[in-house]
């Protein structure tokens, strides 16, 4: 479709006369409505001159009255009177409002007065102000003139009435009554008469000019308003030609564009192809075309999203939607459904050996014997390469998939002929089972039903092992507790507690053990027992023995600080010790305290730290005491005992275990191997302390037979360093 541009141009042009004319227009009306207000201004003037003029013709005649009525009655509120229309003809008295209606007339004998007053301004000026030409003001100021002289006559008898004699009152009657005062009286009247015809011709020809001005623009507006109408009709027929239909009509077709409507429209008219209309159509043809195309595509990015492309079978996505609705229907109807996750044995061996597309023919093969085993309502699926998953649903009892799983474990393990050549495969399946014990998600069944198929592997393959709740529950737990010992690590809620080593002789404190607690947020206070076995294999253990030796040698330098020489020991784990860096970290660590003397820290370690690698053990403790740090073996005579310990590591002291002093005092036995263990380490120059003294008489039972250094509840509880320090101050 070509598009032609003469229509549009055309358009734009109607448009912008019409916007043209509209403007002109509107100054045309706008003109014509200050020549109106012209005339009504020009009437106004008129009036308003007419009213000034007569004012000063009435204020003559008011002048007059008052003289006479006071030449007659002597009622000197007539003077008064005159006296103030003179001041206000003249400015010196506040003028009354509408002075020309009559005034005086309305002022009765108690000089009640029946209007307000106004601004004090003269006569002459007020005809300044409204506008009279200089010959109109010549005639005002002739009549002011021969009024004023007529004043001067009205005075002159006012006063002589003022006199009191009779004679004098009637020659004041003859004064305003003879042809004298007529002539003057006249004199006034004549310039006004003249003042008359003069403002009417000026009023009259204002009048007229801004009538004249006011027909010019109504014939104006009226052919604008008549060209107006006629370019908007020549519009309309533009717009119907440019749009090819009403506005409505174009309106509907944008909204149902707008709403995503791209219903084949009606064919058109020849006319209207090149409209906007046309083009509306055209682009609904279009658009209509591409919703088809999108359609058609969004349904095969459906079968790709939710479908394997090889085999057909739903893949994790749609699986993933079918567990979840399965399971909402097993809880609802309280039933079981097993999910089944099956992992071919040897197919790797299969790609590799005879190519990529024959195994994509093994696969095909194997997915239909799956789906044939497959009950009703049950769901087989493909996850990955050679990976499946197999639904089964509305099961009375776990064991009702037995046989099922059976069938499917021997499908797969049937050879498959495929162009003469025989691939032998098995599988190994793993199978969860819902609902559980516990809440369980549908990608964590699938984890348990992995979890178990990676079991069955590692069984011998070709087998189904189910998922051991009660096995992952304990593992999850352990998980957790793991995670709370970090946790707590990590938040600083462990702490270390000390007890005392004394001289059994002097009670003197020779040194300190290093406890760990944990001061838990939940359960308080716990002992090493509670959380230590859990990490014992666990690269946790080996972070929380680098925080006790770090805080152990805290400690250090804050009583080095204060003039105190306190060893201290600290308990190593075996695989602590066993690290390969373990010598090189705790030089590191020294570095940081390099004002600790490392001959006051001491290492206890337990007979088996050093039987995985002997070798690598004695290198590490003759490093670290090279450094000034002493050892210790702890539990002495619990573990092998071997004497190798003695004689190839460097251990200067001998910690015998608490089951052989606690029973010291009764059991002959325990008394004999203490004294054989005196004796050894005498031999090999060791020192010995006894571990579990809880009575003044089992010091007294190791003071007799030779040992000197003890350490047990009997002479102090491991306390926290702020329990320590009192403790301390009070021995000898």
């Amino acid at each position: 479709m070509k598009r032609k541009l003469g229509l549009p141009l055309a358009f734009e042009l109607h448009l912008a006369v019409a916007l043209l004319v509209l403007v002109l227009f509107v100054i045309s009306f706008r003109l014509y409505v200050d020549a109106e207000r012209d005339i009504e201004l020009a009437h106004q003037q008129r009036l308003q001159s007419f009213l000034l003029a007569d004012e000063l013709r009435q204020s003559s005649d008011d002048l007059t009255r008052m003289v006479r009525t006071y030449a007659v009655t002597g009622d000197e509120r007539y003077r008064r009177y005159f006296n103030e229309i003179f001041a206000i003809r003249n400015g010196d008295l506040p003028r009354p409002v509408d002075y020309h209606h009559i005034y005086w007339d309305l002022v009765d004998e108690t000089d009640r007065r029946p209007r307000a007053t106004a601004k004090a301004v003269a006569l002459l000026d007020l005809m300044r102000e409204a506008g009279f030409t200089e010959s109109e003001l010549s005639q005002l100021v002739s009549a002011k003139q021969a009024s004023d002289a007529l004043t001067q006559i009205e005075q002159e008898a006012m006063r002589l009435v003022a006199s009191g004699e009779p004679m004098l009152r009637e020659q004041a009657l003859r004064m305003l009554h003879d042809t004298a005062y007529h002539q003057a009286k006249a004199g006034i009247m004549q310039p006004i008469d003249q003042l008359y015809s003069l403002m009417r011709q000026r009023t009259d020809a204002a009048v007229i000019a801004a009538e004249r001005q006011a027909r010019l623009l109504r014939a104006l507006f009226v052919l604008l308003g008549v060209m107006l109408l006629w370019l908007l009709w020549r519009f309309k027929q533009r717009e119907r030609a440019v749009l090819g239909a009403p506005v409505t009509e174009i309106y509907r077709r944008i909204e149902q564009l707008g709403q995503g409507v791209f219903t084949q429209p009606a064919p058109l008219a020849e006319q209207d192809t090149n409209t906007v209309l046309g083009w509306l159509s055209h682009t609904q043809q279009r658009l209509a075309q591409l919703e088809q195309n999108r359609q058609s595509a969004q349904q095969r990015l459906k079968q790709l999203a939710h479908y394997d492309p090889l085999t057909g079978l739903p893949n994790r996505f749609l699986l993933a939607e079918r567990l979840q609705q399965a399971m909402q229907q097993a809880t609802q109807q309280q039933q079981s459904l097993a999910l089944a996750f099956i992992d071919l044995d040897g197919f790797k061996a299969v790609n590799d050996q005879l190519g990529h597309p024959h195994g994509d023919r093994v696969l095909l093969e194997l997915s239909r014997r799956l789906s044939e085993q497959a009950t009703a309502g049950s769901l087989v699926s493909r996850i990955s390469g050679d990976e499946f998953v197999l639904l089964l649903t509305g099961l009375e009892h776990n064991s009702d998939c037995s046989a099922v799983l059976q069938q499917a474990l021997d499908a797969m393990a049937t050879p498959v002929l495929i162009d003469g050549v025989s691939s032998q495969l098995s599988a190994s399946i793993g199978v969860s089972f819902y609902p559980q014990q516990l809440a369980v998600e549908p990608e964590q069944l699938l984890r348990q039903a992995d979890q178990a198929m990676y079991l069955a592997k590692q069984a011998g393959k070709n087998r189904i092992h189910y998922f051991d709740l009660a096995a992952d529950l304990q593992a999850r737990d352990l998980h957790q507790r793991l995670q709370a010992i970090q946790l707590g690590l990590e938040q600083n809620q462990f702490e270390l507690h000390y007890q005392p080593k004394v001289d059994l002789q002097s009670g003197h404190c020779i040194g300190v053990e290093a406890l760990i607690r944990w001061q838990h947020p939940e359960l308080g206070l716990l002992a090493p027992g509670t959380f230590l076995p859990l990490i014992e294999q666990h690269p946790l253990g080996i972070m929380l023995g680098n925080w006790v030796l770090r805080q152990a040698l805290t400690q250090l330098a804050l009583w080095q600080q204060q003039g105190r020489s306190l060893p201290i020991s600290v308990n190593i784990a075996a695989n602590h010790l066993q690290q390969p860096d373990f010598s090189q970290q705790l030089t590191q660590l020294a570095t940081e305290f390099p004002q600790v003397s490392l001959k006051c820290l001491e290492l206890e370690i337990v007979e088996t730290s050093a039987l995985q690698d002997f070798q690598h053990v004695s290198q590490t403790m003759l490093a670290c005491a090279a450094l000034g740090v002493s050892f210790s073996l702890d539990d002495f005579g619990t573990g092998y005992s071997s004497l190798s310990y003695l004689k190839r590591l460097p251990i200067s002291t001998l910690k015998l275990d608490q089951s052989f002093v606690r029973d010291v005092l009764t059991d002959a036995d325990d008394l004999a191997i203490l004294q054989g263990v005196r004796l050894l380490a005498e031999s090999f120059q060791l020192n010995t302390i006894a571990e579990g003294v809880e009575t003044n008489a089992h010091t007294q039972k190791l003071l007799e037979i030779g040992y000197r250094y003890g350490q047990g509840y009997g002479i102090a509880r491991p306390m926290p360093v702020a329990q320590l320090e009192p403790w301390l101050a009070v021995q000898p």
